[in-house]
């Protein structure tokens, strides 16, 4: 008889991971035996107060930082046994980044921003165009493809830095904050855009210290003084 209930795959599996900064006064711990596993397609949410360790969970996932101890697991890699040429790989192809800044450049149009990753991973540029423009018109931007960062609202800048995440088409899209500088009517056309990248069956984890963002997940965890609480 067939599982009715096929088991979920895991994406991301973290064990005891420990982070720890020496500061000129101490050490401080950032993450402290935190423990999570993410299944493919799942949203979930991440809360808590500033300095509680979010951003430093945020980074360890999207491998822009490493653990002092514990074990990261990556769509099955062990994360720890990787090159930094192979995980930048993974970065640049399965995951996307979306940050409170949109760290858009300014003197690129908005076409030319989204397709500006692609075009590091040396994909042909028709293609580059193409997927660049699709990822445009999934964010409502269609129209605005020649204007520059500063011809658009906060929110509007925001819905390109979501392009160029997705245009890549990852399996992870990490999100940090990216309602922290939006009014509440562009925090909900960008959260409605996380929920319908989920929709699609993309993997989403949000960093957020927002309530009401965060309920446009399917589960939320809270991180205090290191510790991740289910």
């Amino acid at each position: 008889m067939k599982n009715a209930h096929p088991i979920p795959e895991a994406l991301i599996k973290a064990t005891e991971i420990l982070r720890h900064y020496t500061m000129a006064d101490g050490t401080v711990q950032a993450l402290d035996n935190v423990d999570l596993t993410v299944n493919k397609g799942e949203f979930i949410a991440i809360t808590g107060p500033s300095g509680a360790g979010k951003s430093t969970l945020m980074n360890i996932l999207g491998l822009l930082d490493t653990c002092d101890s514990g074990t990261y697991m990556f769509s099955g890699l062990d994360t720890k046994m990787l090159s930094d040429s192979e995980l930048s790989r993974i970065r640049n192809q399965k995951i996307g980044f979306v940050f409170q800044a949109f760290n858009l450049i300014p003197t690129l149009s908005v076409l030319e921003n989204v397709a500006l990753p692609l075009n590091y991973r040396g994909m042909p540029s028709a293609k580059r165009i193409a997927r660049s423009k699709a990822a445009l018109e999934a964010v409502g931007l269609s129209a605005r493809l020649s204007h520059k960062p500063y011809e658009l609202s906060g929110g509007q800048q925001q819905r390109v830095a979501i392009a160029r995440a997705i245009a890549a088409d990852p399996e992870l899209i990490l999100a940090d904050e990216p309602c922290g500088s939006l009014d509440s009517r562009s925090s909900k056309e960008v959260m409605e855009l996380l929920r319908s990248r989920h929709e699609c069956g993309k993997t989403v984890i949000l960093i957020t210290h927002d309530l009401d963002d965060a309920a446009y997940a399917d589960r939320i965890l809270t991180v205090c003084d290191g510790k991740l609480y289910k």
